[in-house]
């Protein structure tokens, strides 16, 4: 079996967002396509390997915790784990989402975690967070561990202590120190992600991007134009700006396609989820330049039911939100899953689609003139209490710190020997399972 890092090094995502197919035959206007549930937007990676780290007591064990790389295209971004207790699998593709759709959505202390991202390690060096805390010395892999240390301490819950003394004595700086901060905006994303109407200016879609400006285009057909909220011809847009599909009277049943893309450095802060659930949900800690897309749909007809549908997870209700909207001047019945629902004329209608925690789902839409299917996984709650995964395997040679795990993928995982109690891997941690017993946790 190949080592984490060989296998890290072999993975590369380059999975789009979106794959969708529409088709105008005559006046009527049919619509197919897959979408990845909420997310027509922002930056992909694929789980990495160990960065900095070092040694943290946890209750009752001992994890090796601290800085993990995304790898997104040949660039490298830091993360930390905010999901102690789930397993992590190398290899996984991870996306960008807002913290309302992951395992802080219901978490009082979210805003802490962003403080201690923005005031600790990697953002405030080694060197100064020793200043800080009036320290002679901190090592790159002790300010990890203690900014992981106190992560956990608001993430999950738990008593966390580095090993280290210099490094405990971050962790108790950032715990007391840490205070209520807002949530970063996203890289770049279109909402809605689908319009629909009998013509004329069709929208808006609003761009939201940490970039200073988004570079817009529209692909459909003659006569069509993206324009802004006074109807002029745009090509570039900021954050928070309108858009719209400007559509002429009497155009044909047709659609149109809004392409969104910029270059940003992602904002620290950031949460990013396993598309398919499998492993823990990870929150940047360092960034660099990336390049990042979205798209919206618009779909027009002069007569009938023109449908459009979304989906939002909803972890506030357990479930997804799938938002059907009819844009023309006929009533439209589809099915969302199993339940059959009319949208009359012009109106919106929201249907909650309950799914269960940390499984994936598929929820087809379907009805005359469109069909949309809608992927994904609920991830949305902290496993919590005292669940350990699967060991781990055997560490790869080329790397300094023990490796990342894929566990629970099938197939016997070997356990790493001459390790006492067994080194297993909980979270971005490995973990040394060891008896509670008073005062310091050892191996």
């Amino acid at each position: 079996m190949l080592g984490f890092s060989a296998r890290g090094r072999a993975v590369r995502a380059a999975a789009g967002l979106l794959a969708a197919g529409v088709f105008a035959l005559g006046s009527t206007l049919a619509v197919a396509g897959t979408a990845l549930a909420d997310q027509n937007g922002g930056a992909t990676a694929v789980l990495g390997d160990f960065l900095h780290a070092g040694r943290i007591d946890v209750d009752g064990g001992v994890a090796y915790g601290g800085t993990v790389a995304l790898q997104d295209d040949g660039r490298q971004l830091a993360v930390y784990c905010i999901d102690l207790h789930h397993d992590t699998h190398d290899g996984v593709r991870y996306q960008e989402t807002g913290w309302a759709r992951s395992t802080l959505s219901q978490n009082p202390d979210r805003g802490k975690i962003q403080w201690i991202l923005e005031h600790s390690y990697p953002v405030v060096t080694a060197a100064t967070l020793a200043g800080d805390i009036g320290a002679s010395h901190l090592t790159d892999d002790q300010a990890a561990a203690a900014t992981q240390a106190a992560i956990w301490h608001y993430s999950d819950h738990v008593d966390a202590q580095p090993e280290n003394p210099a490094a405990a004595e971050l962790t108790a700086w950032l715990e007391q120190h840490a205070r209520d901060t807002a949530e970063p905006a996203p890289s770049l994303a279109l909402s809605p992600a689908s319009v629909a109407g009998r013509g004329g200016m069709l929208g808006p879609v609003t761009v939201a991007t940490s970039g200073s400006s988004v570079h817009v285009s529209l692909t459909g057909p003659a006569g069509v134009r993206l324009v802004d909220a006074a109807g002029r011809l745009v090509t570039g847009a900021v954050d928070g700006e309108k858009l719209y599909v400007d559509v002429p009277k009497g155009a044909a049943a047709g659609s149109a396609e809004v392409d969104a893309s910029t270059t940003t450095a992602l904002p620290v802060g950031r949460a990013f989820k396993a598309v398919d659930g499998s492993s823990q949900t990870m929150i940047l800690a360092g960034t660099a330049p990336v390049s990042v897309k979205a798209a919206a749909q618009a779909q027009w007809a002069p007569q009938g039911p023109v449908p459009a549908a979304v989906a939002r997870e909803d972890c506030g209700r357990s479930g997804v939100d799938v938002t059907l909207t009819n844009g023309g001047d006929q009533p439209w019945t589809a099915k969302v899953g199993t339940l059959t629902e009319t949208v009359a004329p012009g109106a919106t209608k929201t249907v909650l689609v309950k799914e269960k925690e940390g499984q994936t789902y598929t929820i087809t839409v379907t009805g005359p003139n469109l069909t949309r299917t809608f992927t994904g996984a609920l991830t949305c709650r902290p496993t919590g209490g005292s669940h350990l995964p699967s060991p781990m395997p055997t560490p790869s040679a080329s790397s300094s710190h023990p490796p990342l795990a894929e566990t629970g993928a099938g197939g016997a995982t070997p356990v790493i020997a001459a390790i006492g109690a067994g080194l297993v891997l909980v979270g971005g941690a490995a973990v040394l399972v060891v008896r509670k017993r008073r005062g310091r946790h050892t191996a």
